[in-house]
């Protein structure tokens, strides 16, 4: 869920709950090679959502958000989704796995730099239903995540350049990776054997092996990279090809953005400064990546 607000800025509204669903499945069968993919997913429009009820329903143990049928419970370090929206119904637990990754700030640091928030890797158990058909999560993985920019935090500028961001895990390890070159960032960290390692900017390439033609957007879009991220801490060398694509778009003031989202794998391994390595098999992720499509303003009376 996505709160929009700030009539006077890049938002267009003074506060808009809005809901965002995004569901696709990959076959077993069909791992290692992109297709044409049925997923379900919409746009995010905050003046689409204007009017919609929002509750937040605070009690001593813990924090419900509220938008249509579907809730959001917040009970640190746990968290559940729960409701239908899109025809994907959701009874999901997720507990948090380490550290949050604080990339965009801490929440003191909110007023000054008007961003902040963090990404917290989970484990997931409990069941989606899509269309009537139940699907059962028994040791899977998810992301909770909690982000905040500021009412003139400026899409069409800030992603003239493409951005993107990955999570994969496994039972080894888990890798959060974040390449946003639009704002001049990139940052990652690898979580493996109780430690966590972080990587910064000079530390991380990042670059396509391969792209796509996309029939349905007429998009010629990136499917394979590779990224090689080096520091005196350990050495992560990967491929990352996609399997199955979904996408999502944001209208803002300044006009539109496209994101893919992607299902994918990982292999390569981590080395570390001893020499022993850890092979990366497989790996199931997942895959932002997106631009600015339309940088045009409504021009509206």
């Amino acid at each position: 869920m996505a709160c929009w607000w700030g009539k006077k800025g890049k938002w267009m509204v003074d506060e808009a709950p809005i809901l965002q669903t995004s569901f696709m499945m990959q076959p077993h069968d069909k791992w290692g090679k992109l297709e044409e993919t049925v997923f379900i997913g919409n746009r995010q429009d905050p003046r689409e959502w204007e009017n919609t009820d929002f509750h937040l329903i605070e009690e001593s143990d813990k924090v419900t958000w509220k938008v249509g049928d579907r809730e959001f419970i917040n009970r640190p370090p746990y968290w559940e989704y729960k409701g239908e929206h899109m025809d994907v119904g959701c009874s999901l637990t997720l507990g948090g796995l380490g550290n949050a990754t604080r990339i965009y700030g801490a929440w003191a640091d909110l007023p000054k730099k008007m961003s902040g928030g963090f990404e917290q890797h989970c484990w997931v158990e409990g069941s989606i239903t899509v269309k009537g058909k139940q699907y059962v999560l028994e040791n899977g993985y998810g992301i909770h995540d909690r982000i905040v920019f500021g009412e003139h935090w400026d899409h069409q500028k800030n992603m003239a350049v493409p951005y993107s961001y990955l999570w994969g895990m496994n039972d080894d390890l888990q890798i959060y990776l974040w390449n946003h070159p639009g704002i001049g960032m990139r940052f990652c960290r690898v979580f493996i054997e109780d430690k966590e390692i972080t990587f910064t900017q000079g530390e991380i390439s990042m670059y396509e092996l391969e792209w796509w033609d996309d029939g349905m957007t007429g998009m010629r879009v990136p499917v394979r990279w590779h990224a090689s991220i080096s520091s005196a801490a350990g050495v992560l060398d990967i491929d990352i090809s996609a399997g199955a694509r979904g996408m999502y778009c944001v209208n803002t003031d300044g006009g539109s953005t496209l994101r893919y989202i992607y299902i994918l794998h990982t292999n390569g391994r981590f080395m570390f400064p001893d020499g022993r390595s850890v092979n990366i098999k497989n790996m199931r992720t997942y895959k932002e990546w997106g631009r600015s499509t339309m940088p045009l303003p409504s021009g509206a009376l």
